[in-house]
C-alpha cells in the first residue's frame, strides 16, 4: 500500500549537492559590481594592487572609494586581496573590473572560482538567446458570428469581435 498520495512532492531534488544560492542573484550582483568598479578603477586600482593585507584594503577603499567603501570592505577585505593575489588577475583595466567583480559576486556562498564560473555561464545563456521577437500572436477563434478559423489581430475576421483573456484570466486558464 502506498504511504503518500499520488501528489506528493519528492523530498529529492536532484543530482549532486543542493545549490547554496541563486544563480540570477550572483549574475544581478556582478553586473553591479562591475558597474561600481568601472566607475573607481582608475582612482582605486593602483594602490588596491599593490595592498599587502586586509587592512590597507579596507584603507584603500575608505580614501579612494569613499561610497563604495561600506558595500566592499571589511566584508570582502579578504576575498579581494586573495583575486588580486591570484595568478590568472588579468593585466589590461577592463579585464581586471570583470575578473573582480565576477569574482565577488558570490561571496560569501560561493567561491571566487565558482562565482566566475556562474557569471560565465550565466553570459552563455544570454548570448545563446535569440535575438528575435514574437511580432504577432495568431488565435484560432470561433465566433457568435458563425466565424471559424484564424483570428486576425486578436480579433473576429468576419464581424472585428476582439478577443477577451480576461476570462481565461479569471478562470486561470
Amino acid at each position: 500500500m502506498a504511504k503518500g498520495g499520488l501528489d506528493m512532492i519528492s523530498e529529492k531534488r536532484g543530482r549532486g549537492r543542493p545549490r547554496e544560492c541563486r544563480y540570477p542573484e550572483i549574475l544581478g550582483r556582478a553586473a553591479n559590481y562591475r558597474g561600481i568598479f568601472t566607475n573607481i578603477w582608475l582612482k582605486l586600482s593602483g594602490p588596491l594592487l599593490v595592498a599587502r593585507n586586509e587592512e590597507e584594503v579596507t584603507q584603500v577603499f575608505k580614501t579612494q572609494a569613499t561610497p563604495y567603501a561600506e558595500e566592499f570592505v571589511p566584508r570582502l577585505a579578504g576575498d579581494i586581496l586573495n583575486v588580486i593575489r591570484e595568478r590568472k588577475f588579468p593585466k589590461r583595466a577592463r579585464a581586471q573590473i570583470k575578473f573582480l567583480a565576477n569574482s565577488l559576486a558570490g561571496r560569501p556562498n560561493v567561491e571566487a572560482r565558482t562565482s566566475r564560473d556562474i557569471c560565465a555561464m550565466g553570459l552563455a545563456e544570454e548570448k545563446a538567446r535569440s535575438p528575435h521577437q514574437i511580432l504577432r500572436k495568431e488565435f484560432y477563434v470561433e465566433c457568435s458570428c458563425g466565424f471559424k478559423g484564424p483570428a486576425l489581430n486578436n480579433a473576429c475576421r468576419k464581424c472585428g469581435a476582439q478577443i477577451s483573456l480576461l476570462p481565461e484570466l479569471l478562470r486561470g486558464v
